[in-house]
């Protein structure tokens, strides 16, 4: 029996969140690279459920009832160009390539979007409905670069494919 471990990141995908709430969109050419990620910052984190113990008192009767899961990617992008600037901020770019000017609206625009995280090895794991949501992080210094943390926000299920290879690829 194969031993099946997740580990690394070799890339992470994004595509226009489909119609159908639960279902991941088919793959194909709409599945769109996320962009350079930071190296060591992409991680999947559960926040604590929520549990509401209820206590008999006239016996020891207990009962647990837990929230939902609430999950969420942070990873950071290093060095965007304006196209994912735009991607993920929203906002116009304008002039010919070389003489470009991106404007950043003052508030975020909202796109639902479908993610698949690819290990290096392992599990994808992914979800047909998250909000990605950006900001600005940039040193001016001799060794700083700009950053782009991102907070991507599972509005669905999480979604776990030990047979998928590259969601950008229609087998």
């Amino acid at each position: 029996m194969p031993i099946l471990c997740t580990m690394g990141l070799k890339k992470v995908y994004v595509t226009p969140a489909g119609t159908t709430p639960g279902q991941m969109p088919a793959n194909g050419p709409t599945w769109l690279d996320l962009g350079d990620v930071y190296k060591d910052t992409c991680q999947l984190l559960d926040d604590d459920v929520e549990v509401t113990t209820h206590e008999s008192e006239t016996s020891s009767k207990k009962i647990n009832l837990c929230g939902e899961f609430v999950t969420a990617v942070s990873a950071t992008l290093m060095d965007p160009d304006m196209e994912l600037l735009q991607r993920y901020f929203g906002g116009t770019i304008t002039g010919t390539k070389g003489k470009r000017k991106w404007l950043r609206p003052r508030k975020p625009a909202y796109k639902e979007w479908a993610i698949w995280l690819m290990p290096e090895e392992g599990l994808f794991i992914g979800c047909p409905n998250v909000s990605i949501i950006p900001k600005f992080e940039i040193t001016y210094s001799a060794k700083g670069i700009a950053l782009v943390p991102l907070k991507i926000q599972f509005q669905d299920q999480l979604c776990a494919d030990e047979g998928m290879t590259d969601p950008t690829k229609t087998d």
